[in-house]
């Protein structure tokens, strides 16, 4: 506010000062002068066509005057001019941060991540012992978006192992405009208890931001995709030639809570199913509180494992 209450304050003063009776003489009064001066060595010269064609406007009988002036101080500061028609046409930048150029692709500063650990154990009429880690990195280049994922289950009851699942994902998009972007995805998962034993997924396809603004977010992607699933241990691949469509919906109900769904649909030759809900609530400073639901189904299932699996998660994440 009070950076906004300066610049109504220097509009004001300055349109005054065009407005005197000097400049009626086709003179510029020296606070003029001073400000254009100001607007050519500020960014380099950026905004000094905007200042300038500001001041014409105010006072049409300072135009040449005005105009001598500024051709002077672009030779001597070398300012790059930016006209009202071009400054009221800029696309809006996003919000986004981008890793800067220095930043090559391994270097660990142009990534942001998250760890989620969890764990559960009782004892007496139960004995139950279960762990769960999860990690997440993120790049944001100009155009480029990458994702990394990966995730670790393990569950034993009354001395039996009975889930055991691992995977890795990595995810990059690419912006071809602010309203479609290719996208690519490949991953695996391990799974000895679930409905499969070793899954490969590849997909490649085009998305849509639907809504964008501060508060929700709202992604639809689609396109072809290959699976390649072990159903037990002693087999081979098979392969699975499919579509997919990809929902990303994420609510921002306030600076302390965050709420995500991502919900994708493989169908084809093999239909698939899969949709994770979470809540994330802060804490303090990078230390979250994360719940979460997940849904699992698989229409090829083996006879003796079921077709849908659910997870639940409650867990600790830091943010790094």
């Amino acid at each position: 506010m009070p950076h906004l209450l300066k610049i109504m304050s220097f509009i004001a003063v300055f349109l005054c000062l065009l407005s005197q009776p000097a400049l009626a003489k086709v003179k510029i009064a020296p606070e003029i002068i001073r400000i254009l001066t100001v607007a050519a060595k500020k960014d380099n010269g950026a905004n000094l066509d905007l200042v300038a064609d500001m001041a014409i406007s105010a006072n049409p009988t300072a135009k040449k005057a005005i105009q001598g002036l500024v051709q002077d101080l672009k030779a001597k500061y070398k300012a790059k001019p930016v006209s009202v028609a071009t400054a009221t046409s800029l696309p809006k930048k996003k919000t986004a941060e981008v890793v800067p150029a220095k930043y090559g692709y391994f270097d660990m500063a142009g990534w942001d991540g998250e760890a989620e650990v969890s764990y559960l154990r009782s004892s007496g009429n139960t004995q139950q012992s279960s762990l769960g880690l999860g990690g997440k990195m993120e790049r944001n280049t100009d155009r480029f978006h990458h994702l990394v994922t990966s995730f670790f289950d393990y569950n034993r009851n009354s001395g039996i192992t009975d889930k055991r699942q691992f995977g890795l994902s990595y995810k990059l998009d690419y912006d071809f405009s602010e309203t479609i972007y290719m996208t690519g995805l490949v991953g695996y998962e391990n799974d000895k208890y679930g409905a499969f034993n070793e899954r490969i997924t590849t997909s490649y396809g085009l998305g849509y931001p639907v809504i964008s603004n501060e508060t929700y977010s709202w992604k639809m992607e689609a396109g072809p995709s290959i699976l390649l699933t072990k159903e037990s241990a002693n087999e081979a691949y098979k392969k699975s030639v499919n579509a997919f469509a990809n929902s990303l919906f994420k609510w921002v109900i306030n600076d302390r809570s965050k709420l995500t769904n991502n919900t994708i649909i493989y169908f084809g030759n093999k239909s698939v199913f899969e949709s994770k809900t979470a809540l994330k609530i802060k804490i303090n400073g990078d230390l979250s509180s994360k719940f979460s639901y997940e849904i699992l189904y698989d229409s090829d299932a083996p006879l003796d494992r079921k077709k849908t699996d659910t997870i639940t998660r409650i867990g600790l994440m830091y943010d790094f």
